[in-house]
């Protein structure tokens, strides 16, 4: 009857350690597609935006990227040129098709200097599986 308890409980800690092994296999994966791209703002202060965007290996298709802005502040041009400029709802998106990895630099002008804080949204579909990302971005 030991050697029974001795074997069970052989299997049942082998067991444990397959299931910890596979949990952190789905962890690493999951951290990994998170960080498919990252990004920050450099400059978030004065009439000056900089959001700076670091894609990596691979990299999506395609990346959509909205900026919103607290009620007031009102944009007057963006580099590179943005898809849609909406002052009314203080909102900038850009459409980049076909990206590569490495850096993207977004620059904002404001009419007058920043009040409030502004964020970013960008959103891709992960090339590896498929998934949707939104990632959001604050000073």
């Amino acid at each position: 009857m030991s050697k029974f308890t001795s074997l069970y409980s052989h299997n049942k800690i082998l067991a444990c350690v397959f299931v910890f092994a596979i949990i952190l296999v789905c962890d690493s994966e999951t951290t990994n597609a998170a960080n498919l791209i990252s990004g920050k703002y450099l400059s978030a202060d004065g009439t000056t935006l900089i959001l700076s965007l670091s894609i990596q290996n691979p990299s999506p298709a395609n990346l959509i990227v909205e900026q919103s802005l607290p009620q007031g502040n009102k944009v007057t041009t963006t580099s590179p040129q943005a898809k849609k400029i909406d002052n009314s709802r203080c909102k900038v998106k850009w459409l980049f098709r076909n990206i590569r990895i490495g850096n993207i630099t977004l620059t904002t002008k404001l009419k007058a200097p920043l009040t409030g804080n502004p964020s970013a949204m960008v959103r891709y579909r992960d090339p590896r599986n498929g998934s949707f990302t939104e990632l959001r971005i604050s000073p």
